[in-house]
C-alpha cells in the first residue's frame, strides 16, 4: 500500500507521527508519502531537522509562506500530487482547508480510502448550526476517522461519523525526545543557565486569545497574595504571539510582575530546560483542541494544571485529583489560583510522583499509537467502502 498523508506544513510533531507510520507500514511492504503543502508557516514559525527520513516527502510550494498561498492553487497542486503518485489511501488533517478536501474529493472520485485525522471537540467554540451541517456534509467525503482522545471521537459521531469507524492517537509528540533532552539539561552543569533558581510553573504556548494568558497572570497574582511574594513560586511565559500587549498589560496590573519571566517564542531544542528545570506545568486556555504542550510536559515528568476545556485533559490528567496533576475551571480567576495554590503547597515527594504518572500516562499516547490508529483507520475506511458513508445525523 502506498498511503498519502496530508499536512500543511511539517514541524517537529508531524515528523515524529510520519516516522513512526512509514515503520509500521513498510512492515507490511508498504509505504507512506507525507504532502506538505508550504515550506513554512507563520502562525507556527518551527524549525524541524532535515534528515533522511522513512517515508517520500513532497512540498506543494517550497520555499512559499502558507498564508499567502490562494484555496484554488492549493487544491489544484494536491490533485496535480495526487495524480502522479496515485496512492492507494490518503489521510488528511482537518476538514477546512481547500487542499484538504481536494485530497478527499480525489479519494472518492478514484474510488481510494479517505482518513480524517481530527482534534475537534464540541465545547472548543459556540457551535452555530448553519457550520454544523457544512461541516455533516464535508464529513461524508471520508471513510474513517483518527481522532485525539474521547471528546473528539464524541463530536464526529455528533456529526455522523459512526463510531465504528474511528480510532485514536492523533496527537502525540516524539517522547523519547522530550524525555531525553530534558534529562541532559537536569545533568548538565550549565543545565539551568538564564533559568530562575526559584520553583516555578511553566506555561508554553501561543500569546493568542485562546490561551486565556491575562487571566492566568491574574490568578498568578492572586496566588502571590494569597501565599505572600517571598513563598510564591515564579511564572514563566514561553511563547509569543499576536496577543503580546495584552499580556504585558496584564503583567503590569497584578502587582506580581516580578515574578514574571518571558523567554520568547522557543525551539524544541531551547524549551527543554525550562520543562526540566519546572516545578510543575500549566496550561489556562479557554479553547483547546487537543494542547501538544500537555504532552511535552508529561514526556518531561511534570506534574499538570490543565483546564478543563484542554483535550488532552481528559487523557493526560484523569480523575481522581492527583493523579498526574489537577483540571481547573479557566473561566474564573480564583478558580486558576486555586489550582496554582494546591500545586504549591504539595510536596516535593507527592509532585515528582504525579510528574511520574505524567510520563507513564503519555507514554501510552507517542507517536507508534499515531502510527497504530492511522493504519487501524485506514483498515476500516477500506472496510467501509463496501458500506454507506455515513449515518443520518439526527
Amino acid at each position: 500500500m502506498k498511503l498519502a498523508i496530508s499536512f500543511t506544513n511539517l514541524g517537529p510533531y508531524h515528523l515524529a507521527r510520519l516516522r513512526a507510520a512509514a515503520m509500521q507500514l513498510a512492515t507490511q511492504g508498504g509505504r507512506v508519502v507525507a504532502i506538505e503543502t508550504a515550506g513554512t508557516e507563520r502562525r507556527y514559525p518551527w524549525q524541524a531537522d532535515q534528515r533522511a527520513e522513512p517515508f517520500d516527502r513532497i512540498v506543494l510550494f517550497p520555499g512559499k509562506v502558507l498564508e499567502d498561498l490562494t484555496d484554488q492553487d492549493c487544491a489544484l497542486a494536491m490533485e496535480e500530487v495526487l495524480d502522479a503518485q496515485h496512492p492507494d489511501a490518503v489521510a488528511v488533517s482537518g476538514y477546512v482547508r481547500p487542499e484538504v478536501m481536494a485530497a478527499a474529493r480525489w479519494a472518492r472520485r478514484m474510488g481510494r480510502p479517505s482518513v480524517l485525522m481530527s482534534e475537534s471537540q464540541e465545547i472548543d467554540r459556540p457551535r452555530q448550526w448553519w457550520k454544523e451541517a457544512i461541516k455533516r456534509h464535508r464529513l461524508r467525503v471520508f471513510d474513517a476517522a483518527l481522532v485525539g482522545g474521547a471528546s473528539h471521537q464524541a463530536y464526529l459521531e455528533v456529526l455522523g461519523m459512526p463510531s465504528d469507524r474511528i480510532t485514536m492517537g492523533y496527537n502525540a509528540v516524539d517522547n523519547a525526545a522530550f524525555a531525553n533532552r530534558t534529562d541532559a539539561a537536569r545533568r548538565s552543569p550549565e543545565g539551568r543557565n538564564g533559568i530562575p533558581d526559584r520553583p516555578y510553573f511553566l506555561s508554553v504556548c501561543r500569546f493568542a486569545e485562546e490561551k486565556n494568558l491575562p487571566m492566568l497572570i491574574d490568578a498568578y497574582g492572586e496566588y502571590c497574595q494569597r501565599v505572600g511574594r517571598a513563598n510564591a513560586w515564579d511564572l514563566i511565559l514561553c511563547g509569543g504571539g499576536p496577543e503580546e500587549l495584552a499580556v504585558q498589560r496584564a503583567v503590569t496590573r497584578c502587582g506580581a510582575g516580578q515574578g514574571i519571566h518571558r523567554p520568547g517564542f522557543l525551539q524544541e531544542e531551547e524549551l527543554a530546560p525550562w520543562y526540566a528545570f519546572a516545578s510543575a506545568f500549566v496550561l489556562a486556555s479557554v479553547s483547546e483542541p487537543w494542547g501538544l504542550v500537555v504532552n511535552e510536559a508529561a514526556a518531561s515528568g511534570l506534574p499538570l494544571l490543565v483546564s478543563d476545556r484542554v483535550g488532552a485533559a481528559g487523557t493526560l490528567v484523569p480523575e481522581p485529583t492527583g493523579t498526574t496533576g489537577m483540571q481547573f475551571d479557566p473561566t474564573r480567576v480564583e478558580a486558576i489560583a486555586e489550582a496554582l495554590t494546591w500545586m504549591a503547597t504539595r510536596s516535593d515527594s507527592e509532585r515528582e510522583s504525579m510528574g511520574e504518572r505524567a510520563a507513564e500516562c503519555v507514554a501510552d499516547w507517542g507517536p507508534e499509537r499515531f502510527g497504530k490508529g492511522l493504519l487501524d483507520a485506514v483498515d476500516r475506511a477500506v472496510a467501509a467502502r463496501t458500506r454507506p458513508k455515513l449515518r443520518r445525523a439526527s
